[in-house]
């Protein structure tokens, strides 16, 4: 074997230093790729795949190897913004680990390492939930069976098999027990800023199965999350405790692709540099005139995590500031206009109350009545009879088309008042992925200019009070704490007003109820 040259490389984007090249099987895994495997998604769909410079230099590094022909790294972890192509490159890696010259075989004449095939491999491509474990093993279906491997593989809904020797490549979802019991060679989790609360252990079960293998190893590759004491969040805080020195763990491989915090994004000029240094793909296959579009039409604290592969923190404010001002437009809905009401209640100790949209192309807000418990009034509950006599006001007033309206604690008054010939529907706002729906549609309508609000003081107060909650589930608008006398039930009737008002332009129809 040959010294260890002593050239350096530095990956673009990831702040970790350079470092002295080790021998790696990065050129010979790099040439299989390319010569056996065509893109899965998007414009390049079947064609053969021509590695980047900085794709090769990730794999060049996971591929590094120790004096005795070893894998160096038994962990990896690449943080990517959307967009830059981390399920292919995972998919990549999962096609190459089930059938390519992955392990030190032995040295050159020169010193080069050359590799061989695994011995049976074994490799589970996990995400939190099978709809996200399909997309990289969607990738690694069309890899195999469109290339030049199609003939040495046999391709299953959820497996891929190698024909004539032992060798398997299947999905598997972050379920709590999951995967007992494997001996996988490989693995990789992807998107682990999803993996929270019991879908940790499955990671725990994976990397712990992975001892029973001889030079196996994991891969995880994820966007930015938001919960630094998740799993992903301590997975990142050690790497970059390791960049920095603080700590010592030679077989970890961390590679962060982050914008500096720097960089002022209300500048043209310093977004661009923000997106080109945290993306590298950006001006090549991931268009930099579309990222810059996307950011202006996403709330920051999520651009920033998209976008950027910042970690971002909630509570924030939901609208950047002044932005609801300027939709306000000075005009009265006329008697016997078609419009949708949202309505949001409570009993006590919080807020009631109504607002309306109209059916135009672009949608009109406007309040209608709002009840909220007096300052120091501890005994004040809301007049039942009152809201209910207000809802059939506005359908006298205005040619009502629907009114949407959480059913909890007000399933009486929905009774009644479709008794009444209301056209009540039900509008969960307690359910996660109905409110997710709702506040991106509203958020995307304010930021674009899609609709116009009449300045009612009181919504504009809700507006304004509304902060959003993150989690795997999407983002939503909550109160800054559960108690908070901040109340945002206005800015939740308007989410539901827009959103009716949607569907009845687009002749959707009925609203898909979710009680998740």
């Amino acid at each position: 074997m040959s010294a260890t040259k002593t050239k350096t490389r530095t990956t673009r984007g990831s702040p970790s230093p350079a470092k002295a090249l080790r021998p790696t099987l990065g050129p010979v895994v790099c040439r299989w790729i390319e010569r056996n495997l065509v893109h899965a998604e998007g414009d390049y769909y079947g064609q053969a795949i021509h590695l980047r410079p900085w794709q090769r230099a990730l794999l060049y590094e996971m591929y590094e190897l120790l004096p005795d022909g070893r894998r160096i790294y038994d962990r990896v972890l690449i943080g990517l913004p959307k967009g830059n192509g981390k399920t292919e490159l995972a998919a990549m890696v999962a096609c190459a680990e089930l059938a390519g010259p992955v392990t030190f075989g032995s040295w050159s004449r020169d010193g080069k390492p050359q590799g061989q095939a695994r011995v049976s491999p074994d490799i589970p491509v996990a995400a939190a939930s099978f709809d996200q474990a399909n997309l990289v093993f969607g990738a690694c279906r069309v890899m195999m069976s469109e290339g030049r491997l199609a003939e040495e593989c046999e391709v299953f809904e959820t497996d891929i098999l190698l024909k004539g020797r032992p060798g398997r490549l299947y999905r598997v979802a972050a379920v709590a027990g999951t995967n007992d019991g494997g001996k996988p060679t490989f693995w990789v989790g992807d998107e682990l800023h999803e993996w929270v609360d019991a879908k940790e252990r499955v990671h725990l079960v994976l990397s712990n199965n992975r001892a029973k293998r001889k030079d196996a190893w994991e891969l995880g590759i994820t966007t930015a999350g938001w919960n630094t004491e998740s799993l992903l969040g301590k997975m990142c805080g050690h790497g970059k405790r390791c960049r920095e020195g603080e700590v010592s763990d030679p077989r970890f491989l961390f590679r962060w692709y982050e914008a500096d915090l720097k960089w002022d994004l209300s500048k043209p000029e310093e977004l661009e540099a923000a997106i080109r240094e945290a993306n590298p793909a950006a001006g090549d296959f991931l268009p930099l005139e579309s990222v810059t579009a996307r950011f202006a039409q996403t709330p920051e604290f999520e651009a920033r995590r998209y976008y950027l592969n910042q970690w971002t923190a909630s509570p924030e404010r939901w609208l950047p500031p002044g932005v609801w001002d300027r939709r306000a437009a000075d005009r009265v809905i006329a008697p016997g206009t078609p419009v949708v009401l949202g309505f949001d209640g409570s009993w006590s100790g919080d807020s009631t109350g109504i607002v309306g949209a109209t059916l135009e192309d672009v949608p009109h807000i406007f309040a209608v009545e709002a009840w909220e418990k007096p300052e120091g009034r501890e005994d004040w509950h809301v007049d039942v009879l009152d809201v209910e006599e207000r809802l059939r006001e506005a359908c006298r007033q205005w040619d009502v088309v629907r009114i949407g309206c959480d059913p909890h604690r007000w399933q009486r008054s929905l009774t009644v008042l479709e008794e009444d010939g209301l056209p009540v529907i039900p509008w969960p706002s307690h359910s996660v992925p109905v409110m997710v729906t709702g506040c991106t549609q509203f958020y995307e309508a304010v930021i674009g200019g899609l609709l116009t609000q009449d300045g009612d003081p009181r919504l504009a107060k809700h507006m304004a009070n509304a902060v959003v909650k993150i989690d795997a589930r999407g983002p939503r608008i909550v109160k800054d704490q559960k108690d908070s006398p901040r109340k945002i039930d206005l800015a939740v009737c308007a989410v539901i007003a827009l959103d009716l008002a949607t569907k009845e332009r687009t002749s959707v129809g009925e609203l898909v109820v979710d009680f998740a």
